[in-house]
């Protein structure tokens, strides 16, 4: 995960107001969703049910290259893209990669102006390296997947330390580098992407 990561850092950098990538759908369900729209976007989205009406979803999966939102209006039956407006994601596109019967799809924004094509260019070289990465190579020592499980059960550090009969210092250090090995930032998210993986019991 760490090459993952890092170009996701640089994605944060080349799409200001976020981006959305599928990675590896299977089945219609990606084995890792990486996000970084506003939060506030990503529960309104959820809340309108908005998935099966995304233009760019849709677009996504029925092509494969990229294509800027302004050119998706034809096929914005809900107005996805005008609500993505009130919160400055104003411009962006889509990239959508299938090789090696594995497929992914990428959206990317900016509030200020249309992407140019040579940013357009590097973002999808950028997403062909991540779409490249084998997910399915990352693996969890026993005991940090017994640690993910106390936390996917509730438990607070404190009663995971208990639980499992190590230092709180510990834990703590193992869910540090659980979430590295992951590429979250929180251990929520740490445990939501390991059972994506099929990495808990």
């Amino acid at each position: 995960m760490e090459g993952i990561n890092h170009w996701l850092d640089v994605l944060k950098e080349k799409a200001p107001t976020g981006y959305a990538i599928a990675l590896h759908i299977e089945f219609n369900a990606p084995k890792l969703m990486f996000q970084t729209y506003p939060v506030a976007w990503i529960n309104y989205y959820e809340d309108k049910g908005y998935i099966l009406n995304d233009p760019v979803v849709m677009w996504g999966f029925q092509n494969q290259g990229t294509c800027r939102w302004s050119d998706l209006d034809a096929i914005d039956t809900r107005g996805v893209l005008v609500g993505a407006k009130s919160y400055d994601m104003n411009f962006g596109f889509v990239v959508s990669i299938d090789t090696n019967n594995k497929h992914t799809i990428g959206g990317f924004s900016r509030s200020d102006r249309e992407f140019t094509d040579a940013e357009i260019t590097k973002i999808y070289e950028i997403l062909e390296m991540i779409h490249k990465e084998e997910v399915s190579a990352i693996k969890l020592t026993d005991k940090q997947k017994a640690l993910l499980n106390e936390i996917a059960n509730g438990a607070r550090i404190e009663e995971a330390s208990t639980s499992l009969g190590i230092p709180i210092v510990t834990v703590k250090a193992q869910l540090t580098n659980v979430r590295a090995i992951l590429g979250t930032r929180t251990s929520a998210e740490a445990v939501q992407r390991a059972a994506d993986l099929g990495l808990l019991a």
